[in-house]
């Protein structure tokens, strides 16, 4: 954890992790760099508030967090996972179709296992994530 994140941002990131929508959007304008917000720990290793926006399903604030906060769509996490891996193993359609066709993200990009997100969908069932991806 960094030891430069003031009070907002912790709880900010703590808020993204744990799904609480309402604290999350109350807590993101507060935050002073939310494209810098990152976490290292054992299973979420350089994950951003970005990553957990699109685990969430939130695409408004997926939206907010690329338009206004500059935060890159195609960064990889500690497993090299995108924000489109993330999004797909949650079966978030809307926001895949976002990260794909607004942010160019590449949706045969593959984590360290090899994965793609195509990958994630189907291991899960997620029959919506994977004809997204599949039509693209």
């Amino acid at each position: 954890m960094s030891s430069d994140l003031d009070f907002d941002d912790k709880s900010c990131w703590f808020a993204f992790k744990e799904r609480d929508h309402e604290e999350a959007v109350r807590l993101l304008p507060l935050v002073k760099e939310p494209k810098r917000i990152k976490r290292k720990y054992i299973i979420w290793d350089n994950t951003s508030l970005l990553h957990f926006s699109s685990r969430n399903g939130w695409l408004a604030v997926t939206k907010e967090l690329v338009t206004k906060y500059h935060c890159d769509p195609h960064e990889r996490d500690g497993t090299g996972q995108s924000c489109l891996h993330y999004a797909a193993q949650c079966n978030h359609v809307d926001v895949m179709r976002y990260l794909i066709d607004e942010c160019h993200c590449d949706v045969m990009a593959v984590d360290w296992r090899e994965r793609t997100p195509l990958h994630l969908a189907a291991d899960l069932g997620h029959s919506e994530a994977i004809e997204c991806l599949l039509s693209t």
